[in-house]
């Protein structure tokens, strides 16, 4: 599989990974955390993919040179990363730890092979960000905190860019 790093179209910034070609192409910012595969080329009036998403990511999507462009779901073993609307229905980005939920209260998510969860997103106490890019320097700090990068995933070397007014 093939990757490129280019800018995006959506917020301009040398952090959109291109990977895969013509019909499994994927296109990922890690600026602003919206993503796009070739299911999403055309506009939202006539792709079936975009008429199966929720109200709020239709709501949330932007149509950018032939291609619907949606925010992310980032799920990795330390939590997820997700869209959701503050009190004022604007879209903010939330982050939820992975937990071990308790054994006494296991008994409470069936996994539906006759077992329980032992692990959870504990989506009850998030921390929300502005920009994905806030949300994303976390998530990537956790996973070489607790060292659980995923074998064949490498996650981008992220930095703070900090914008001077003069």
């Amino acid at each position: 599989m093939s990757e490129l790093v280019s800018n995006c179209p959506l917020c301009e910034e040398h952090g959109l990974h291109v990977m895969g070609e013509n019909e499994t192409q994927m296109m990922q910012c890690l600026n602003c955390g919206y993503v796009t595969t070739s299911k999403f080329i055309g506009n939202k009036e006539t792709n079936e993919e975009y008429l199966k998403l929720t109200d709020d990511m239709k709501n949330w999507s932007k149509n950018t040179n032939d291609r619907i462009w949606i925010p992310t779901i980032m799920t990795l073993p330390v939590g997820i990363l997700y869209p959701e609307s503050d009190k004022d229905g604007n879209m903010k980005w939330s982050f939820a730890e992975m937990k071990d939920i308790p054994k006494e209260k296991q008994k409470d998510y069936p996994d539906g092979n006759g077992g329980f969860y032992e692990r959870m997103y504990d989506t009850d106490n998030t921390t929300t960000y502005n920009e994905f890019f806030e949300g994303m320097l976390v998530l990537t700090e956790k996973m070489k905190d607790e060292n659980k990068t995923p074998n064949g995933i490498k996650l981008p070397k992220l930095k703070k860019m900090v914008n001077k007014t003069d």
